[in-house]
């Protein structure tokens, strides 16, 4: 395979990147991706019947928008970049519909680097009936390994829309392990330092961890069936489970009470997090939720996402009241601050020499 020169993608190369649209089958495409065209046009009526049927409402949906990049390293990310999307979209009861992709490479940058991007990421949109609707690409010497940059479309009628609106008495639920992400970047960028500290059971099972990041079905479900009881869902990226929870409450002005002890943490994590010093609190974390219900309903949404999820759903703590402290493990917690993601990668190249 040649390498790119700076500038435009090739324009046959780009001819083979915009047949790989993911699914093909979402109704009110007017306009898809392909060479030369700029923009996607939508018919809102077709996409909005869609939506209808799904929630079975004849309520007109909003239209949801997010937009995220993969910055940190990974071994996939088309799926990873897939999920993230996703998983904002679904915490506030929208389905994935549209993403449109910007892909920055350096100079020399190969082409089948890009093509396998491109037919993962068909692959992932395919299996989530999510369109790739186009975007921009481009070989610039502002960036020394590739960038990808999405945003993603999603629709959610206004019954089923999830509110942020946390109260004193609510009962604060984590489903799915913590620092699932964080354990999966880690374990992939240093297989070399952790051959001989983790078994291969432990190296498999992080490596599994990380990659079940997608939150969307198990909130789009959970939404279907107990939206009366969600007062609020917040993913854990960035900053981690305690970044998460300070993120959730703070604009409110609200206190908490959690109990680390509480939290779903896996043991590959744990001995991950303690041989590089690092916080699995502070790790990112997504596939990790916050939960935020009523206490009276509580029961039937633990049942629901141990029902449709592997992955351990607990209750980690209550909210207290306006204007009090949060308090993990009885001590006040801060603003988040750098993911710990950064001290580990940065600790594993000093320990390899890098």
């Amino acid at each position: 395979m040649s390498k790119l020169r700076e500038g435009k993608i090739p324009w046959d190369l780009l001819s083979r990147l915009t047949e790989l649209r993911g699914y093909h089958d979402n109704p009110g495409i007017i306009q898809e991706a392909a060479p030369g065209i700029d923009v996607a046009s939508l018919n809102l009526q077709e996409i909005i019947t869609h939506i209808q049927e799904f929630y079975k409402t004849s309520e007109i949906p909003y239209l949801i928008y997010k937009a995220d990049p993969i910055t940190f390293p990974t071994p996939d990310p088309a799926k990873y970049l897939v999920a993230v999307n996703m998983n904002d979209l679904a915490t506030c009861g929208a389905i994935p519909y549209g993403i449109t992709i910007t892909l920055l490479l350096p100079p020399k940058t190969q082409m089948d680097v890009v093509l396998k991007f491109q037919k993962r990421l068909s692959e992932i949109c395919e299996k989530e009936k999510i369109s790739i609707l186009g975007g921009h690409s481009e070989i610039t010497p502002n960036v020394s390994s590739p960038i990808y940059s999405a945003s993603m479309i999603g629709f959610v009628p206004p019954e089923y829309y999830i509110p942020r609106n946390p109260k004193p008495g609510d009962k604060i639920i984590c489903s799915g392990w913590v620092a699932a992400e964080g354990t999966g970047i880690l374990i992939s960028s240093a297989k070399k330092y952790f051959s001989d500290k983790l078994s291969e059971e432990e190296i498999l099972e992080g490596s599994r961890i990380g990659e079940n990041i997608s939150i969307a079905e198990r909130i789009l479900s959970l939404n279907q069936r107990h939206h009366d009881a969600l007062n609020l869902i917040h993913d854990a990226t960035e900053g981690g489970i305690l970044g998460a929870l300070y993120e959730c409450l703070s604009p409110y002005s609200l206190g908490c009470e959690i109990e680390s002890s509480s939290i779903p943490i896996s043991s590959v994590t744990q001995k991950i997090t303690q041989l590089l010093g690092i916080d699995p609190f502070k790790l990112i974390s997504s596939g990790a939720i916050i939960i935020i219900c009523d206490q009276e309903k509580v029961s039937p949404v633990l049942e629901h996402l141990t029902k449709v999820s592997a992955e351990p759903s607990r209750i980690i703590g209550s909210i207290t009241h306006e204007n009090s402290p949060m308090y993990f493990d009885g001590n006040k917690m801060a603003p988040p601050q750098a993911d710990d993601i950064i001290k580990g990668l940065e600790k594993i190249k000093t320990i390899l020499g890098q």
